[in-house]
């Protein structure tokens, strides 16, 4: 029998609409299919959704924002599995669900002034709706060649992209001990080796990841182990080919910066006429 509870008509309907950029591929099931439309609801945030996506720990490991999208996107039944390519589009619509389409930010400006350098702010407004609108109509070209060698690459997931992050974060965690001036010069060095040799292999990880299958005039190899063995032993120029198509893919996908004009009397003073302001998605600050 229905619930007839008195308190359904609070319950949460959608906000807004959401198209993913990728189109829903790159999903264990594409999540674009289970509605008419093809477009997903998206909810604004609950009271929880608020608390969790401010959690410093829960932030780092990416399980807030798992569980934010979990709860404002349910049409995404496991948002580990989501293609990078997606996540900024999804965070943007749930921002505007919970709090409309307008996002200020804070925009330093460095200009000088008796020959010493200065650091002042401006408060400009963003329409997150045409971030979002520019967002779409990508098509996703996974296709880069080096030679007679042509490899088929796919977006991160969240999951693997969250991985990757936490490893940088370890990284920087070692460079702090580095400059600890408590901690003696052999100490110093092991942390060095060990920071270099673990960002080799994430340089390397994040490349064999990508990469799904390598196609030759022979034929096609799609084995995960052999085509890390290919990547551990390939040469210089061939690492580098297909690290700078996957730049070139990322740079494509990123969420586009904003132009701001600086005002005059700062451009006076030394300032650059115009800023590029990158949208940044430091969940804390970014649903404040």
């Amino acid at each position: 029998m229905e619930n007839q509870s008195v308190l359904n008509k609070y319950k949460p309907q959608p906000k807004i609409y959401l198209t993913l950029p990728s189109g829903g591929a790159f999903y264990p099931s594409n999540p674009m299919e289970k509605t008419g439309s093809g477009e997903l609801p998206i909810y604004s945030m609950t009271a929880k959704d608020e608390l969790m996506i401010k959690t410093p720990d829960a932030l780092m490991s990416g399980e807030a924002t798992v569980d934010v999208i979990k709860s404002c996107c349910p049409m995404i039944d496991d948002p580990w599995s989501m293609p990078n390519i997606d996540l900024d589009a999804v965070l943007i619509a749930i921002r505007i669900a919970t709090y409309g389409e307008k996002m200020e930010l804070q925009v330093p400006i460095r200009y000088y002034e008796d020959d010493n350098l200065k650091v002042g702010s401006e408060t400009i407004e963003i329409d997150l709706r045409t971030i979002l609108d520019k967002m779409q109509g990508k098509t996703w070209n996974g296709i880069i060649t080096h030679g007679d060698l042509t490899f088929h690459v796919k977006p991160l997931s969240y999951k693997e992209t969250t991985s990757f992050f936490m490893t940088t974060f370890e990284n920087q965690r070692l460079s702090q001990v580095m400059q600890d001036t408590k901690i003696d010069e052999a100490q110093k060095l092991q942390a060095f080796k060990e920071g270099f040799k673990k960002l080799s292999q994430m340089t390397l990880d994040m490349v064999i990841t990508n990469v799904t299958g390598i196609e030759t005039p022979e034929g096609t190899e799609t084995n995960t182990q052999a085509i890390k063995q290919f990547f551990e032993t390939t040469d210089k120029e061939t690492f580098l080919a297909v690290q700078k198509g996957l730049e070139h893919l990322k740079d494509y996908w990123s969420t586009p910066n904003t132009k701001f004009q600086v005002p005059a009397d700062y451009v006076e003073k030394g300032a650059e006429s115009v800023i590029d302001v990158p949208m940044g998605f430091d969940n804390a600050s970014f649903f404040a």
